[in-house]
């Protein structure tokens, strides 16, 4: 039987791109989700702070992760009420919902390439076993590092991370204000140690999968 050809190497280059990609975005976009945000809000007394139910908190986040994905309003109020968020909040959170939308747009394309380089590779499972192993492993330590850097030190981790991603000033705002009460500090540490573990979790499942073809008994 004649060998199967090699795929050449920018498959295999796209597939681990593809897959680090997938790695690092899946989990932590898939805790944009009313139950995960409301239960952290619970545990940090949001609604206390505000003086409202959960219920009520509960349907003004909703309305904001809404907007999110569609780049809505963020007009959300209580009872109500003007807009919880001022035009400056408003603006930060119309900044956030670009970024959210353009990595849904990368995990799209991303869960193509992958799906397609796979089958381009699919007569090399050993090889598509390593790359699914080096992907995993580098997205897995590069997590755990950027796990400890924001366990260490959370404040300069978060200012970084909007520094990079956000125009300067954009996302600076005085302690008290409502959007801060909506999303305080506790939260998002919270969020990103949650983040970092879903990272972990699709990395360990992407080198288990990568193992096991590695470990099968040679080429189609």
């Amino acid at each position: 039987m004649a060998a199967a050809r090699r795929a050449p190497w920018p498959a295999g280059l796209a597939f681990g791109l593809a897959l680090a990609a997938l790695i690092t975005l899946v989990g932590p976009l898939a805790l944009f989700n009313p139950p995960f945000v409301s239960m952290l809000q619970v545990r940090h007394g949001v609604a206390a702070a505000f003086g409202e139910s959960q219920s009520e908190v509960d349907r003004v986040t909703g309305s904001m992760l809404w907007d999110l994905l569609t780049d809505g309003e963020f007009d959300a109020a209580f009872n109500g009420r003007p807009p919880l968020l001022d035009p400056a909040e408003r603006s930060h959170m119309h900044d956030v919902s670009v970024l959210v939308r353009r990595l849904l747009l990368v995990v799209a394309l991303s869960g193509l390439v992958a799906v397609a380089c796979a089958r381009w590779l699919r007569d090399e499972p050993r090889r598509r076993g390593r790359i699914m192993l080096v992907a995993s492993v580098i997205i897995g330590s590069a997590a755990v590092a950027v796990a400890v850097a924001f366990a260490v030190a959370f404040e300069a981790a978060f200012l970084a991370f909007h520094a990079v991603f956000f125009p300067p000033g954009s996302f600076l705002f005085p302690p008290g204000s409502n959007l801060i009460t909506l999303f305080p500090e506790p939260f998002w540490f919270d969020a990103s140690l949650a983040a970092g573990a879903t990272i972990l979790l699709g990395a360990a499942l992407v080198a288990w999968l990568g193992w096991r073809r590695l470990a099968s008994r040679g080429e189609a």
